[in-house]
């Protein structure tokens, strides 16, 4: 399978950030701001421009389906597209809340997937300036000032009472909702960092060992599943624990190791199958 070269895609979400993105940090106008399926499902002009942008030129690159969280919002069916040959995915502002909000905590993703497994990830970090970028079988790497450095999962477990990492309930309903809402607060090192994609990031660099989420999207969660599982993390879905697929929409966990995410699925997601 052909290999899209690493800058091909990081120069895109680079310029795009710089020119659609980062003029409107903590610049957004009333009416820059909408929601989507709740009043807290914020989305931006940001987000518009950014994917209208980058989805001809990712098809010029390679000429195939681009299944955008914008373009879904506006077509639902498109989603069904996400699990069947190659398909680009495109989040164009992760954690838009955090945007809307003037917090750093933001970025960039697309994926690469063929017949719904993620085969390359680009995660731009627009404050940072850096890039993480994964492809299947061969590591995951930052870019950073010019330098390029693997990166690798935490390599030891600490006690489970020290895990730190977030998680979310999105997609989940009533009892089940409310059941993991409560196991998540008890949770010692939990924060809300508000974007997959960052998150991923201290996952696949070593700072966080879980991040746990009540539904998955394409455009989250195939970059932040390849990303993590080539820094050497263990990735599943909740329910099953099979490997992630873009066409899962339940629960999905990604840990440092193996061994947290037996943990967490036994007591976070007591009673949910896997």
């Amino acid at each position: 399978m052909r290999t899209i070269p690493r800058d091909a895609v990081g120069r895109l979400l680079a310029e795009v950030a710089d020119t659609a993105i980062l003029p409107r940090y903590q610049n957004l106008r009333a009416d820059d701001i909408s929601t989507k399926s709740s009043e807290t499902d914020f989305v931006t002009i940001a987000d518009r421009e950014a994917e209208a942008w980058l989805t001809p030129r990712l098809q010029s690159i390679l000429d195939c389906p681009v299944i955008g969280e914008e373009a879904v919002a506006l077509n639902p069916d498109l989603r069904d597209k996400a699990g069947t040959g190659m398909v680009w995915t495109v989040d164009p502002v992760d954690g838009t809340a955090n945007f809307v909000k003037g917090n750093e905590r933001f970025c960039v993703m697309v994926a690469l997937a063929s017949d719904g497994v993620p085969q390359q990830s680009w995660i731009w970090l627009p404050l940072e300036r850096a890039l993480y970028h994964a492809v299947a079988g061969g590591g995951a790497e930052k870019m950073l000032d010019g330098t390029t450095s693997s990166l690798s999962a935490a390599a030891s477990s600490p006690s489970f009472d020290a895990l730190v990492g977030g998680g979310n309930v999105k997609g989940l309903e009533g009892e089940q909702k409310d059941l993991i809402q409560q196991r998540l607060r008890t949770l010692p090192g939990r924060r809300f960092t508000g974007s997959a994609g960052v998150q991923a990031s201290m996952l696949a660099s070593g700072s966080d060992d879980y991040m746990a989420h009540g539904r998955c999207t394409p455009w989250d969660h195939a970059p932040v599943d390849l990303l993590c599982r080539e820094a050497g993390c263990h990735a599943a879905m909740v329910t099953t624990g099979a490997p992630y697929h873009t066409g899962n929409n339940e629960p999905f966990m990604v840990t440092a190791n193996q061994d947290i995410w037996n943990h967490l699925a036994d007591t976070l997601w007591a009673g949910f199958g896997a």
